[in-house]
């Protein structure tokens, strides 16, 4: 056994650089769905489908996300970020041929299984395959632009999709429509393999002060130094289970991420509700995209502005974080959706896509911001698997979601179901934040309060302490007392 020093591998930071371009196009060609804007049409009136029943699918399409969110995340740290996106998006391309093709409820439901595998090798793999990029070349600060901008790219491509899909319904057809996406599919698993896989070890790179886990989940000076000669796990024979236990236990004891994955994570699911409604929400007003081809301009018309919500709360992330901070930044997208979920939960009338899309903008803004927290404050070894959990909370709470508001919608009425959702958003969306602010503000001070420390120790060691450096006038307590003034 070679000693504990053994250098880890060098890597050039320029090999790394052009990793953001290819991503970008990734993310580009994931987001060309274009039969987004019909699927649920699709379910409805091609397969005699109700809301009720679409909620039930959509309920199994997210268990199966709960089921394998994490084992996939812990496959993506231990077998690398760039096969997982690859196989997940060769597994899209599968199911939707399954979808397209399906003339029975169990092959439907088995599209919407295949499709759950698929999403959870996405999740977490291409956000932490895109912080280890940045990170390699020297530029986290950037993280949130560069989530931001892709996944806003992902959504623009989405609007784009939408324009193009009513009016691709009523000339090719539900089916026809469906299956051009699988082949836009293995167009984004080609991009997947162009990526360069950076380095998924923490010994890699060097110690961040203010933003590392806290030394409760820091791996031993043994452990960095196995995973640097052999870039494998330490548990005996059983290296993905280990990387799954790694994570729960990383969210666990890091308090600040433990509270905020949760309140994220819900967040994100409830103020999704009204833009996953807006198709049937239309189709209620009498608009059908088979009438005629100026029908389906207008249906794809008028569910773009939910996607281009989206897109736009993706790519005001970082100038959002920039101007409000961590701590301010999370209460007021809180506030800013429940706001404009207010109309909706009064009127019923096609006006009110406009709040859709306010709402929209809102919970797109929330995902990068809170993966860029999240990813400040996680080792590398687990940093897909920490973000699968992530995924996880959001699958569980997204399959509630699905049962119990779109049954509401189904039975009672729209407003009735956006009027539950946003009792949920101002109760327990407010207690969750609450309990994160509490985590936040105690792990922000005692990291303060560390860094001072560390600061100050080396220069009580050069001199001798004057009167003006004990109590309170001393260098450290400056230190702490500026910092402390930060977000």
């Amino acid at each position: 056994m070679t000693a504990l020093s053994t250098a880890p591998p060098k890597y050039d930071p320029r090999r790394f650089q052009r990793n953001i371009r290819v991503y970008y196009l990734f993310m580009a060609s994931t987001g060309f769905m274009i039969f987004l804007p019909v699927w649920i049409i699709y379910l409805m009136d091609g397969r005699g489908l109700s809301l009720t029943e679409v909620g039930i699918f959509e309920s199994f399409f997210w268990l199966t996300i709960i089921i394998g969110e994490v084992p996939t995340g812990a496959i993506a740290d231990r077998f690398g970020r760039r096969i997982s996106l690859a196989l997940g998006a060769i597994l899209f391309a599968v199911s939707t041929v399954i979808f397209a093709m399906a003339d029975s409820f169990s092959i439907l439901l088995g599209s919407y299984l295949v499709m759950g595998v698929a999403m959870t090798l996405y999740s977490g793999a291409g956000d932490a395959l895109l912080y280890d990029t940045l990170r390699v070349i020297g530029r986290t600060g950037e993280y949130e632009r560069h989530a931001g901008r892709s996944h806003g790219l992902f959504w623009a491509m989405m609007v784009l999709a939408t324009a193009i899909g009513g009016p691709a319904a009523y000339f090719l057809g539900y089916s026809a429509t469906i299956l051009i996406s699988a082949g836009i599919f293995l167009v984004s698993a080609t991009m997947a393999l162009l990526l360069r896989e950076p380095p998924r070890r923490e010994s890699y790179f060097p110690p961040d002060p203010l933003h590392a886990p806290p030394s409760a989940v820091r791996h031993t000076a043994a452990d960095l130094a196995h995973q640097g000669r052999t870039g494998t796990r330490t548990s005996a024979g059983l290296p993905v289970l280990h990387e799954m236990i790694e994570g729960f236990r990383i969210v666990w004891n890091n308090r600040p991420v433990r509270f905020l994955v949760p309140f994220a994570a819900i967040l994100i699911s409830l103020f999704d509700v009204p833009r996953f409604l807006s198709q049937p929400y239309v189709a209620q007003h009498g608009l059908d995209p088979l009438a005629g081809v100026t029908d389906g301009i207008i249906w794809s018309a008028l569910l773009i502005p939910g996607y281009l919500g989206t897109m736009l709360g993706m790519m005001a992330a970082a100038r959002l974080i920039g101007s409000l901070g961590e701590r301010r930044t999370f209460p007021t997208l809180l506030a800013f959706g429940a706001l404009f979920m207010i109309p909706l939960a009064i009127w019923n009338h096609l006006g009110l896509l406009g709040a859709i899309f306010m709402v929209s903008i809102a919970q797109a803004a929330i995902r990068p911001i809170a993966f860029g927290y999240i990813n400040r404050r996680i080792n590398s070894d687990q940093r897909a698997t920490v973000l699968s959990i992530f995924s996880l909370v959001h699958g569980i709470a997204m399959s509630i979601v699905m049962i119990a508001i779109l049954p509401a919608a189904d039975f009672f009425s729209f407003p009735f179901a956006f009027g539950l959702d946003l009792l949920v958003v101002v109760t327990l969306g407010v207690v969750l934040w609450l309990c994160w602010r509490f985590a936040h503000r105690r792990d922000q001070a005692e990291r303060i309060r560390q860094w001072s420390l560390t600061v100050a120790k080396p220069q009580a060691l050069q001199r001798q302490p004057t009167s003006n450096q004990n109590g309170q006038g001393g260098e450290g307590s400056a230190l702490y007392r500026n910092v402390q003034n930060l977000d």
